[in-house]
């Protein structure tokens, strides 16, 4: 599947959210450096807990203030956002490309962020000391991604390198 390819289609943030979180939303990233902007966040979260918009800035605001677990949650929300919309199954891991592929040609935006979403939780297990978990993730993106557009197969062999080594390390 070419996940570079596509039109001139609807971006996560081309459904914005009504004005009131979209203020709280820029009123966060104002007082990011003062490090009051986590309320408005919450705040905007409250309000619209599934707008891709309020999704991704929650994400990035726990990633760069390096709260993993959270994170990770914000993320997999984000994912089940976008697996609803795109009608995916339910458990990632049943996904073939052909169910990814059909039927949303005009929405491979929105299935590029699917994938992206399962290869920033592999990452963010990796953070916690749990590389392992993020294993299958990339495993999934990569059948995914046969050009690696995402380029995930390069992340795929620090995890395994990571993996065997610590295998070595304890003896098994």
């Amino acid at each position: 599947m070419d996940l570079l390819s596509f039109d001139a289609e609807p971006l996560y943030f081309d459904n914005p959210p009504s004005e009131e979180v979209v203020q709280l939303l820029q009123q966060a990233a104002e007082d990011y450096s003062d490090g009051q902007s986590e309320a408005g966040l919450q705040r905007a979260y409250r309000l619209a807990p599934e707008n891709l918009m309020v999704l991704v800035s929650l994400f990035r605001y726990f990633f760069y203030q390096h709260r993993y677990p959270e994170a990770l949650d914000i993320s997999q929300k984000a994912r089940e956002v976008v697996r609803q919309k795109l009608g995916l199954p339910q458990d990632w891991s049943t996904l073939s490309e052909a169910q990814l592929a059909e039927g949303h040609e005009n929405n491979m935006v929105l299935v590029r962020f699917y994938l992206l979403c399962l290869k920033g939780e592999a990452y963010l297990y990796a953070r916690q000391g749990e590389t392992e978990k993020g294993i299958p993730l990339l495993e999934k993106v990569a059948a995914m991604d046969s050009n690696d557009d995402l380029k995930t197969t390069d992340l795929l062999a620090v995890f395994n390198r990571n993996v065997r080594q610590s295998d070595t390390a304890v003896g098994i």
